[in-house]
């Protein structure tokens, strides 16, 4: 019997290791600080800051960070940093597109706005689109 609990407790002792592991392997590696005409970006990965100027009149509209990415969206364009390269990259996005949805998540990132779909991949360091299908739109 004791033997038995001494492998129980073994088994929960590698899955919990096994867990901490993984959440380990999750864990944020990027800060994003805006402030008056600036966004800084910070790369756990590279150890290095990353400024971006924001022009006079340029609106912050959202603003996320998570895992090894961020983003801030602005009247004007969209910023994406990636931590794992240390570089920034930025896509226009005119205030007249409408914003639909924003999202942050571990090392991608998604814009939707009426017209695109915009996804920033931090492996990549880059932004990417896709043109949406409107109704009543002609092809």
């Amino acid at each position: 019997m004791q033997r038995r609990l001494n492998g129980s407790l073994l088994v929960l002792l590698l899955a919990a290791g096994a867990a901490a592991a993984a959440e380990h392997d999750l864990r944020t590696v990027v800060l994003l600080h805006v402030i008056r005409r600036e966004a800084l970006f910070f790369s756990g990965r590279t150890g290095t800051w990353t400024a971006v100027r924001l022009d006079s009149g340029e609106r912050v509209v959202k603003t996320g960070a998570d895992g090894a990415v961020a983003v801030v969206l602005t009247s004007r364009r969209a910023i994406g940093f990636s931590a794992l390269l240390g570089q920034v990259d930025e896509i226009a996005v005119p205030e007249e597109e409408g914003l639909e949805a924003f999202r942050v998540s571990g090392e991608v990132a998604s814009v939707l706005t009426r017209r695109r779909a915009l996804g920033f991949s931090a492996l990549a360091g880059r932004w990417t689109e896709v043109q949406r299908f409107q109704l009543g739109a002609t092809p």
